[in-house]
Formats: C-alpha cells, sequence, structure tokens
C-alpha cells in the first residue's frame, strides 16, 4: 500500500482546499445573497448530473475486481432510484425558488465546462487511477464542506426544510466512506502511475478553484451592479 502517495494527494488537498476559497467563505459568513445561491445551484447542477457518468466510465476501465465493486457502490448511492442526489439536489434548488425545468436548461458558464470537461477527459481516457484521483480530489473535501453549507444555509437564510437539506446531510456522512475507499484503491493500485495520479488530482483542484472563482466573478458583478 503507498501510504506515501496517499500523504502527498491529502497534502494537495489541503493546500487547494475549497473551503478557503473567498466564494465559500463568502458563503460561512453569510454574505451571497439568494440570487447568489441560485445561480451556484444551477451551476452545480451539470456537475451532480453527470457525475455518475464519471464514476461509470472509471467503472468500465478497473481491471481490479475489488476496486470495481467499490466503484459501483459509489455509483448505486448517486443515480439508484428515483430519490437519487440528483434529484436531492433539485430538491435544494427548490427550496431556493427555481424551477425544475430552470434549472436543467440553464447556461453553462464557462468555468462550469471547464470543470465539466476536466472529469470527462480524465475519467474517459485515463488510467482508472486518474478517474480515482479526481474523484478523491473532491469527496475527500464533501463532507467538511457539505457540513458548512448546511449550517450556514439554515443560519443566515432560514432554509431548514429537511428536503431542501437533504443533499448536504446524505454527503456529509456518505462522502466519508466513497473517499476512504478511493484512497484505499489508489494506494493499493498505483505504485507505477504515482506522478499521473498527482497531476490528475491537482488538475481537478484547479478546476474546482476555477469553477469557484466563476461563481465569485459574477458574484461581484451583480454586486456592482446593484451599487
Amino acid at each position: 500500500m503507498n501510504n506515501t502517495l496517499i500523504k502527498q494527494l491529502e497534502e494537495r488537498i489541503q493546500a487547494k482546499s475549497l473551503l478557503l476559497h473567498p466564494y465559500y467563505q463568502a458563503w460561512q459568513a453569510g454574505e451571497l445573497t439568494i440570487e447568489d445561491l441560485q445561480i451556484y445551484a444551477e451551476q452545480y447542477y451539470f456537475f451532480e448530473a453527470n457525475f455518475p457518468r464519471y464514476l461509470s466510465a472509471i467503472h468500465s476501465k478497473c481491471e481490479d475486481r475489488e476496486v470495481r465493486q467499490s466503484i459501483l457502490d459509489n455509483l448505486w448511492d448517486e443515480e439508484h432510484g428515483d430519490y437519487n442526489h440528483r434529484a436531492m439536489w433539485l430538491d435544494f434548488c427548490a427550496g431556493l425558488g427555481l424551477d425544475k425545468s430552470k434549472v436543467e436548461y440553464s447556461e453553462i458558464m464557462p468555468s462550469t465546462q471547464n470543470l465539466l470537461d476536466t472529469y470527462s477527459n480524465t475519467c474517459d481516457n485515463g488510467t482508472f487511477q486518474e478517474g480515482l484521483a479526481v474523484m478523491y480530489a473532491y469527496e475527500a473535501q464533501v463532507p467538511e464542506i457539505a457540513l458548512d453549507k448546511m449550517n450556514g444555509l439554515k443560519e443566515f437564510y432560514g432554509l431548514d426544510n429537511p428536503s431542501s437539506l437533504k443533499f448536504f446531510e446524505v454527503h456529509s456522512i456518505l462522502d466519508e466512506d466513497h473517499s476512504d475507499k478511493e484512497a484505499e484503491a489508489i494506494a493499493n493500485t498505483s505504485d507505477d502511475c504515482g506522478s499521473e495520479v498527482e497531476m490528475a488530482l491537482q488538475s481537478a483542484l484547479e478546476a474546482w478553484w476555477g469553477f469557484l472563482d466563476g461563481m465569485e466573478q459574477k458574484r461581484q458583478t451583480l454586486m456592482h451592479a446593484a451599487d
């Protein structure tokens, strides 16, 4: 097991933690407007809607049976049943006053498209280890992020409807297991491709920061327009 590689990945994640980004710090401080949250919800929807496809691509090329089974577990959690994670996100959107069709047919911002392209390119064209790395880059951060978002939504925006917060509640717990299994799989299968795994993870971290840069730029534009 390559624990050194996992430590290096964790250091990269900590250095580029999404909770350090100005947009998430504004969320934590209650400085976002409802319109800011609505725009975020519309843009993040596209990642959530495509997430199962990324997992499927990794699963299809993985030669290791045990790792493949853990990917399948993750995919099942994401997409099985009518009340899947995409549906949970749309419930959050509804809590913000958004219509489902408006969310599904929103215009994709360039920074959002870059995030989607980064994940699809790595998961479709990279090794399964590289695919796991881009998943780990995000899912390792999700539990803490989900709790912070949920607390901010309750405290600053009065959003306490259980269905509106279900997505965050589920991910604050479930992604601990997902990311632990991803780390284990990477550690056990990446002795010959550690540098490629690191670069894949870094590309995902950069894409996520770029996504939030897009959110922050949009927020600043709306603030200046209101002055």
